[in-house]
């Protein structure tokens, strides 16, 4: 098993403009707002733009953490059990797909700025990026794993999900002593309408789903764990936004036995407004090239070399 990673550099959290060549970047801020996996950008260390307030929050409470846990570990150990306990695999194995189409609105119009194939099959859940790097992960509840596949390097990462659950229960206790619950979204409730769309805000983020009925309380379940896995590895991996109100939305719509169909999300950040589109598009089971997909990934799995998760950024 490979190494947990230390804690990031604050330049990774940076607000950006928006200038439409730095598309590959607000890929990966979609990635971590909408609650996807995040992948790799090479320009995602450049940005110049200051962060703003809530950021700046959510960066020193990351590297408080640090102090928090050496100061006392058995202090998380209770919020780390609480934590897991939603993350629970359900035990219907029915297999089914979703397809993620994230765009940015300028001028009006929408840019697309990533799509994401997310297969479910056998207590786990197989997540394609289907752009570039067109990185794989794949988050495994029977063996409590998640893994990042980097099909340019031909390398993987794992890491247990006690960990990525342990890092949001330290952020937690972090935030709780510091009176920081409503800056990071610990307290943010959802908001069900009229219109039966819902609503969820904290900080500079305003979150607003349209939602339809799964096929299966099931599927609406297990998609809602997903969700919560890839927000909880985000955090443990030092990415994004903080991931508490996104994983409060994902169980909302599980409750109510629902998937998302379309996410708006409005960031305001420096006086500017942005808003990401996300289209959710869902089959009640897997295609045959998904199927081949997942045979494939079993391959890269026994053959690509371990290494720590920052080898395969």
């Amino acid at each position: 098993m490979v190494k947990h990673e230390g804690f990031g550099c604050p330049d990774r959290f940076a607000g950006i403009g928006l200038d439409r060549r730095r598309r590959p970047f607000l890929r990966l801020l979609a990635h971590r707002s909408l609650g996807l996996v995040v992948l790799p950008t090479r320009d995602s260390e450049s940005m110049d733009r200051k962060p703003a307030q809530s950021t700046s929050l959510w960066i020193s409470a990351v590297f408080a953490i640090m102090t928090v846990c050496l100061a006392n570990p058995q202090a998380t150990a209770v919020e780390a059990h609480l934590e897991s306990l939603p993350e629970g695999a359900t035990k219907s194995d029915d297999a089914f797909q979703v397809t993620i189409e994230i765009s940015e609105i300028v001028d009006g119009k929408p840019v697309p700025v990533d799509r994401h194939l997310i297969l479910f099959k056998d207590q786990r859940a197989y997540d394609f990026s289907l752009v570039q790097p067109m990185d794989i992960t794949v988050v495994d509840w029977a063996t409590s794993q998640m893994t990042v596949l980097s099909r340019q390097k031909n390398l993987q990462s794992s890491m247990p999900m006690k960990k990525v659950n342990e890092s949001v229960a330290q952020l937690r206790v972090y935030a709780k002593k510091n009176q920081l619950e409503d800056q990071l979204g610990i307290n943010a409730q959802p908001l069900r309408n009229d219109d039966q769309s819902t609503e969820l805000t904290f900080g500079d983020y305003h979150y607003n789903v349209k939602s339809v009925a799964a096929p299966s309380p099931s599927q609406a379940a297990r998609f809602a764990q997903f969700t919560n896995a890839v927000a909880r590895l985000n955090l443990a991996r030092h990415r994004g936004a903080p991931p508490f109100a996104r994983m409060s939305l994902g169980n909302e719509l599980a409750a109510h036995g629902q998937l998302p169909q379309t996410m708006h999300l409005t960031i305001e950040s420096d006086g500017n407004t942005r808003m990401l589109v996300s289209q959710y598009a869902i089959k009640e089971s897997l295609s045959p090239e998904a199927e081949d997909r997942i045979n494939k990934v079993s391959s890269m799995l026994m053959l690509y070399r371990d290494v720590p998760m920052s080898d395969v950024r």
